[in-house]
């Protein structure tokens, strides 16, 4: 039987699953009908699932028309080892080309696309590449500078054997199961997650085919390579800097992104798991997203 999300997951009762090009993708449609309201596209960072936006949704359904979804590999969207091979999904411009694809799939044309972490990272890749259009993008805690020390130290060495073992996989899931890792995993982000939260988390590092796509994510991502081309965004781009947040340090943050055009970056207490700690600001940006842009001269 095929993987779904359990049944105290978030938002399962809008729980579907669509498969394009191989992948069988699990994503959420809720909030306001597409016709009546503007589409917001949420994008979770490496290790996330649609369940990164549980604080988020229920603040913001009133008002959208919201599409979530689990990336490749991450949560209940599953990737086919050939799929794997031939397409790349774990890279950052392979993951824009399939996303883009379920998408044109859906027919979804976000008005405001927002992305935490990673995910910010594979829509400013999908907005350069022409893949979609949104009148703004936001990017909460944007992981757009260079891993912390403790991962370059710790972490990196091991991805180019990780990846590429199944075994190593299947090992990092039964250590999740077995200790504490995964909480503090979590703390290192300088958010405090109820128990409740942390179970999700604990829940989906359980899982292989969870913990191979976020290992395969860090370490092919080309993080130089797009912010070189962001030069070229013509979107505008809200950015959310968290104060404590110990993954993406502020003053390296602040440097990455100072030439980006048409960037506005505001910095608010918490740490990186930001959606999930502090809601009310991700649906302050957005809903100021989906006011109308200014014409020229306004």
């Amino acid at each position: 039987m095929l993987d779904t999300p359990p049944n105290d997951w978030p938002d399962r009762g809008v729980s579907r699953f669509l498969e394009v090009s191989g992948i069988r993708w699990h994503l959420q449609t809720l909030g306001q009908p597409a016709h009546q309201a503007p589409t917001v596209l949420l994008v979770h960072g490496t290790g996330g699932a649609t369940h990164s936006w549980a604080a988020v949704t229920p603040l913001l359904a009133p008002h959208a028309h919201i599409v979530a979804l689990d990336l490749p590999g991450h949560g209940f969207t599953v990737v086919p080892a050939s799929v794997e091979r031939a397409r790349n999904p774990f890279a950052l411009a392979g993951m824009a080309r399939v996303l883009s694809e379920l998408l044109t799939e859906l027919d979804v044309r976000p008005d405001v696309a927002v992305g935490h972490s990673a995910g910010v990272s594979v829509l400013l890749r999908m907005a350069v590449d022409g893949l979609i259009a949104p009148q703004r993008l936001v990017g909460i805690c944007p992981a757009l500078v260079a891993p912390p020390q403790w991962y370059i130290t710790l972490i990196a060495p091991l991805l180019g054997v990780i990846v590429e073992s199944d075994l190593m996989a299947s090992s990092a899931a039964r250590l999740a199961a077995g200790t504490r890792i995964v909480q503090q995993m979590l703390h290192s982000t300088g958010t405090v997650l109820s128990p409740v939260q942390l179970a999700r988390y604990r829940h989906l590092c359980m899982r292989p085919t969870h913990v191979h796509a976020a290992l395969s994510m860090m370490a092919r991502w080309d993080l130089p390579a797009l912010l070189r081309d962001s030069g070229a965004l013509r979107t505008p781009l809200q950015l959310v800097a968290a104060r404590g947040d110990r993954w993406i340090p502020l003053a390296p943050l602040r440097r990455a992104v100072q030439r980006l055009p048409g960037m506005r970056l505001v910095v608010e207490e918490g740490g990186h798991l930001l959606p999930e700690e502090r809601p009310e600001v991700v649906v302050r940006e957005v809903l100021a997203a989906l006011a109308p842009v200014p014409e020229p001269g306004d």
